[in-house]
Parts: C-alpha cells; structure tokens; sequence
C-alpha cells in the first residue's frame, strides 16, 4: 500500500523537461470495493484440533523403580482375567488410564470400571506406551479398531488391531 501511495506521488509530481521520450504513465491498480459484484470473495479456514491425554497407571510392566509393594495383611484372592467380545470402538471420554498388560497390548481402564485390552498392530510395543498416550479427537468422539491411531509421548504411533473386554473371574488355589 505504501508502495502504490509512493508510485502515485511520483506520478503526479511535475516532470523536468528532458531530452528525448519520456518514460510510459503508471496505471493504478486498485482493490475491488465490496460492493463490486464481479469481485472474488475473501474465504478463511479454521481448523481445530483436540488432542486427548490418556495417563499411565503404575503395572509391573512399566514401575520399573518402584521397590515391591508392602504385603497387606489382608490377603486377597487373586484375580484372573478373561477376555471377551468388546465392541469395535469406545467413547474417548470414557477412557480414564491406561495400564500395559502384554508385550503387544495395552488394558484402557474406562469410567464405568472397565477394563478393555487394545491389541497394538505389529510391530508396536506395549512398552512404547510406559507414560500414557495421546489421541488425537474424532468428528464422532469414538476411539475404533482398525482406524485411530495412539500415539506414546516417546514419538511412537500405533494403530489399534482389537478390543477385548476383560472379565476378572476369581482364582481357584487348588
């Protein structure tokens, strides 16, 4: 703008006779006014994205410096876990912790005290996950298998293959 105001001084400004042709007049451009109806229009895009924070719950997998936990003196029976069919996705919201289970998966601890076990694709380790994981927000607020991918603050991106939803069922000591 300061430009043009500058060329439109100089052309206005009274020339000195000088020998020969003189250099071409400068035409003015000018920004169509919005009332033009030929003018093109003016478009802006905002995009927004969410990133989810899902934190890591202290496992045997990843409390490396951890001494052992103190014997309670009430003895409590040992649980054991069972998977069964899971739906193929999950409510971001609902996801609360997060806590590593196998060398290739991950158990998601839900609001409702679920505990769902999300095999990692190949190639992916549990272990990449020690510190928790990030998502990043779908348009449907759903976390699904084979289409979102998590990601471990170490820089990993894993797809999630399944979910298993996992029962505890009492150990029998036999």
């Amino acid at each position: 703008m300061l430009t043009l105001a500058a060329l439109w001084t100089m052309m206005m400004a009274p020339v000195a006779e000088a020998p020969g042709p003189g250099p071409e007049p400068l035409s003015v451009v000018a920004m169509p006014s919005p009332e033009d109806s030929t003018a093109s229009f003016w478009q802006m895009v905002i995009e927004q994205q969410i990133i989810i924070r899902v934190p890591a719950q202290r496992s045997s997998l990843n409390n490396f410096s951890a001494p052992p936990a103190p014997e309670m003196r009430l003895r409590q029976a040992p649980v054991e876990w069972k998977e069964k069919k899971a739906p193929k996705c999950v409510a971001m919201r609902n996801i609360l912790g997060m806590q590593g289970a196998q060398r290739d998966s991950i158990d998601l601890i839900t609001r409702q005290k679920q505990r769902l076990r999300a095999q990692l694709n190949r190639g992916c380790r549990a272990l990449d996950f020690y510190a928790g994981f990030y998502m990043q927000g779908s348009k449907d607020g759903q976390l699904c298998e084979d289409r979102d991918q998590i990601h471990a603050r170490t820089g990993a991106k894993c797809e999630i293959d399944k979910f298993r939803l996992m029962v505890p069922v009492a150990k029998n000591d036999d």
